[in-house]
Formats: C-alpha cells, structure tokens, sequence
C-alpha cells in the first residue's frame, strides 16, 4: 500500500494557522507523513527551528513521521546559517530532513534525508549519488513523465522509496525576484509581506484573462491544481512508494480522505475525481507532466 505524505506548506498562513493546520493534519487526518518547514522564503519563516522541534515533539504521539523542510533555494550566509540550524536540530530529535536545495543534503549528514522535488534526480546515477550521502528516500522532479518515472525505478530494484507528487499546485521554478512583491511595486528587501494576503497564491492571468500560473512570492506555481488521482494503479505498479498531496487553504482533510478511499479501493477513479472536483470548486486539474505531455493539459484515463 502506497503512503500519503502531506508536502510542506507553500504559502504564508502566519505560525498561529501554520500550527493549527499541522495538529489537525496530525490528529484528523490519515496521512502517514508530514513535511514541516519553509520551502520559498526566509523571509516569512514562521517557525523557528525550535519552535519545529516542538511542535513535532506535539505531533509524535499521532504516529505520523515528521520531516523538516529545507529552503528551495539557499542565497546567502543568513539562510545558510539557517540550514545548519535546522539540520542540527533534526539530528538531535531524530527527525528526518528534506533538502530542497542542494546544501541540504551536505549538511544532513548522519540524519535520515529526504532528496525533495526541487533537486533534479533525473537519472538512477543521480539518485545512485543521493544514497551514499544518506538520503532514504527521493521526491521525483514534479515534470518527470510516469514512464520516465518507470525506467528509473527499475534499473534501482528497490533500493530506495520513491516519492511522487500527485495532488495540489505544482512547485515550478525559484528566483532571487519576488514576484508579489514587484505586483505590487514594492521591493524585495521591503515586500511588506503582501505573501500573506493571499492563502493559495496569487493568480497571474495572460492578456485575454486566462488564469494561467500562480504567483507566491518569489516562487511560480501551476493555477491548475496537479491531479493523479486517476493514475494511483499506475503508480502502483510502477514502484511508487509515498504520494505527496500538497497543502491549500480549504478542504485539505477531505482531499486526503479521498485520497485515502481511493488507495484502499473503497471507491473506484471516477467517485474519485468528481469528489476531488467539487472540492476544487469545479475547476479543471492538469496532469499533463505524467503523461509526457504539456503540463497544463489534463488527459484522463
């Protein structure tokens, strides 16, 4: 039976919500894994490393394992500093670490290490590499085709669990811009965390109006919400062993419910995605990436 892991949260909730929606997520939820931390920007990290160690220590007794997150791009000495603190207090828990840049997986030595989605594994020799330097598992690249996927995944005979991200916005690219704040014609150094005023990122539109990506500060995502739930015998078959549902704003344990129904065969693909759809208000998914295809599209099984 393929895992549920909850991904780290992409957008700035503020640490009151943050907290509250890890112990519900913990408590309520039957997700096997939670990812914890700031991915995008230092800038709003609303927890310290030692304010996520004890929020962790708060989420044990739910069983779930705990992974601390790492920066999707380290930019300069505070941030790096920032790495090491957070590496270090993983270590000492006994908490896993997902590196997101590179930097990560050299100073998560001795800890459990998870290779997140914005390291580029895009060969067995990669991920071949990420496992003498004590990576356990590797999140697939989220533009990886299921038959790029595949290939990998046999020439590794099961060394290593493999992790793909099947629902939410998808994490596209990282740059040193914020991209909000210039929206908004205020500088980076001064972005006045204008993050914060939109719960699932802001939409950008193309000039006939077409929502087309999703602004969140200085990262872009997809508009269309990343579905595979149509795919879980796929992934299944082809060596998948944890599917990543990313975190939004609304209806988060009801997507995981579904989910889970799913995995358990408790309801077939098509109960599925019409109960997936109406909790996305309606709105059309993509999945266009695992089928080798633009990833904007949405092709169905």
């Amino acid at each position: 039976m393929m895992r549920i892991s909850l991904g780290p949260c992409q957008f700035d909730w503020g640490k009151s919500a943050l907290k509250d929606f890890y112990r519900r997520m913990a408590f309520e939820t039957a997700v096997d894994i939670l990812y914890v931390g700031e991915v995008v920007c230092s800038k709003r990290q609303s927890l310290t490393p030692e304010e996520m160690v004890s929020l962790a220590e708060e989420l044990r007794s739910s069983g779930k394992e705990i992974v601390f997150s790492t920066l999707g791009l380290v930019m300069n000495a505070s941030e790096e500093e920032g790495l090491y603190r957070l590496a270090r207090a993983a270590s000492q828990g006994g908490w896993w670490l997902e590196a997101n840049d590179i930097g990560g997986i050299a100073v998560g030595e001795g800890t459990p290490m998870v290779a997140g989605p914005h390291i580029t594994t895009y060969n067995p020799e990669t991920i071949h590499f990420l496992m003498r330097v004590g990576v356990k598992r590797v999140v697939f690249p989220v533009e990886l085709s299921a038959d790029a996927m595949a290939r990998m995944i046999q020439r590794l005979q099961g060394e290593i669990t493999l992790e793909a991200f099947a629902y939410g916005k998808l994490p596209l690219t990282f740059s040193a811009r914020c991209y909000t704040a210039r929206a908004f014609r205020y500088s980076k150094a001064n972005c006045q965390y204008k993050c914060g005023d939109f719960a699932d990122g802001m939409v950008m539109r193309t000039q006939d109006g077409t929502s087309f990506l999703t602004i969140n500060g200085t990262q872009t995502m997809s508009h269309r919400h990343y579905n595979l739930i149509e795919a879980t015998e796929r992934l299944q078959e082809i060596g998948i062993g944890v599917l990543r549902l990313s975190p939004q704003s609304q209806g988060m344990a009801a997507i995981v419910e579904v989910w889970r129904d799913r995995l358990h065969g408790r309801i077939d693909a098509k109960e599925a995605l019409s109960r997936l759809s109406e909790l996305n208000g309606g709105e059309p998914f993509c999945n266009g990436y695992f089928h080798g295809r633009p990833g904007h599209d949405y092709w169905s099984a």
